[in-house]
């Protein structure tokens, strides 16, 4: 099998995105595939670092996580790696990304309330190497149904 994942890995992988607890037989019937067949190319996915891992999707507001934010913070610039070792240690936090710009972290924080919520944006910027943060209050969310658009882009891929 060649090193980029071909036609069939993306179809594996587009049955995997829309139920990632289908069986090896179902995706296999689906396919016209032979259940081994499936289960090598799942494998070889793996051992690639194409498919990750098999997850859920939470909503968090149901689980009474009410109070989020997203937290643009600005460190010095050689303490990067430390202020982004130190956020993500704190448990509110649920997702960090590194981007380009003068706040090259941007940090989603989730909490049951605003006290809890203001608490841990506290704690991050506890760190003494942070120079600036800014807090963004999220009032609404829409989700984007994600696995949607990766089909797309997966049965569009040549």
């Amino acid at each position: 099998m060649s090193k980029k994942p071909d036609y069939v890995d993306r179809m594996i992988l587009i049955e995997l995105v829309r139920d990632s607890k289908a069986s090896l037989r179902s995706i296999a019937s689906k396919l016209n595939l032979g259940v081994s067949t499936v289960y090598t190319r799942i494998r070889k996915l793996v051992s690639m670092g194409v498919l990750v891992g098999f997850t859920v999707e939470v909503d968090l507001a149901k689980l009474g996580m009410t109070a989020q934010a997203v937290v643009e913070i600005k460190p010095k610039p050689q303490s990067l790696g430390a202020v982004f070792q130190h956020v993500l240690n704190q448990v509110e936090v649920v997702e960090v990304c590194e981007v380009s710009g003068e706040y090259p972290l941007l940090v989603k924080v989730v909490s049951p309330d605003d006290v809890s919520l203001a608490r841990a944006i506290e704690k991050i910027a506890s760190h003494e190497d942070l120079v600036d943060i800014r807090v963004r209050y999220i009032f609404q969310t829409k989700k984007v149904k994600t696995s949607d658009r990766l089909v797309k882009l997966l049965q569009s891929a040549s």
